[in-house]
């Protein structure tokens, strides 16, 4: 694809609150920026006059709003997941998709979404929500919440990419002991982790399971009513990586049946939906039950990841502008 440069580059950040300054800076170097939060609505009626569009995760990229980027090249997110992103229909449309997908070396200084993971566990294993809803409402008593601990527990890791090493050496830091299984890559041997050869073996043997796998059809659903049924009872399930891994009817039987004790997530299926009152019936769960945390897909919003990685995709974006500039 070649980019007329004749004119200034049209650049719609669309989701653009608390974006980084320095970030902006890049982008207004390549041309014009507007910044602005839009909905769905709104961002189909602005998009037809940009070349480029950035986004996060607040909508749902697909062919309507691809159609409607009339003078459309390129989408800009600073995510490594991509199922908010109808990727096939942007490459099928010329549109370039620009992501952190595959920048292993760069995403290797990128600890968020992993700490993530162990706030959730904690949080879950030690009652904090509901204990500090209990203080606010005038409440002073520990023996309601009575917890239980990380270590000596064992700690299963599903997905040994690189969110999964680094909540590897978390659980370890807590005194847990550490099974973990690759579904695409073989892991070596290692002295203080066990290696499962296979997602039974993973699954049969961990208190604690937390999922670190990509998003892609063979992974849809991975994580069905068989699988659970593996788990020991009264485990743990963590989830950081995308809602769609888990069948949620599958998972909400089995925090209703207590055949696991409890789940954290911070991904839901759909949660693309764009709107104020969206619902879920695993949302609809949690408001009565204190064995499900839900968060609202923050596992990467910090002040340094977002920082670091919206910097990191200006650039990107300046590269591959440079790259295929050119005048008709």
């Amino acid at each position: 694809m070649t980019i007329n440069t004749l004119s200034p580059i049209k650049i719609l950040n669309a989701e653009s609150r608390g974006y980084s300054k320095e970030a902006e800076s890049i982008l207004l170097s390549l041309g014009t920026l507007k910044t602005s939060d839009l909905n769905r609505e709104s961002l189909i009626k602005t998009i037809p006059n940009y070349d480029v569009l950035i986004v996060r995760l607040g909508n749902h990229i697909d062919k309507e709003i691809i159609d409607a980027g009339l003078n459309l090249k390129a989408i800009v997110s600073a995510t490594t997941g991509l199922n908010h992103i109808d990727v096939t229909y942007a490459n099928q449309n010329n549109v370039k998709v620009l992501s952190l997908k595959g920048e292993h070396e760069f995403l290797k200084n990128i600890s968020a979404t992993a700490e993530h993971t162990i706030a959730l566990l904690l949080s879950l294993m030690r009652n904090i929500p509901s204990a500090n809803e209990s203080v606010k409402k005038g409440y002073w008593d520990r023996n309601l919440f009575k917890g239980i601990e990380i270590s000596g527990k064992t700690f299963g890791i599903l997905g040994y990419g690189r969110i999964g090493t680094k909540v590897a050496k978390y659980a370890k830091a807590f005194g847990a002991k550490v099974i973990v299984y690759d579904i695409k890559n073989v892991i070596p041997e290692q002295k203080d982790i066990v290696v499962a050869k296979t997602i039974d073996e993973l699954l049969e043997n961990c208190e604690i399971l937390s999922i670190h796998v990509p998003f892609n059809e063979s992974n849809n659903q991975l994580l069905n009513k068989s699988q659970i049924s593996k788990l020991p009872k009264n485990s743990i399930i963590i989830n950081t990586s995308r809602g769609e891994i888990i069948n949620e009817i599958d998972l909400l039987e089995s925090l209703n049946s207590s055949r696991i004790l409890g789940a954290a997530l911070d991904v839901l299926t759909d949660e693309h939906i764009n709107s104020a009152s969206f619902s879920h019936p695993l949302i609809e769960y949690a408001k009565t039950h204190d064995n499900l945390i839900l968060t609202p897909h923050v596992g990467g919003a910090t002040y340094e990841s977002m920082y670091k990685t919206e910097i990191f995709m200006a650039n990107k974006l300046s590269n591959w502008i440079k790259s295929n500039t050119g005048s008709d």
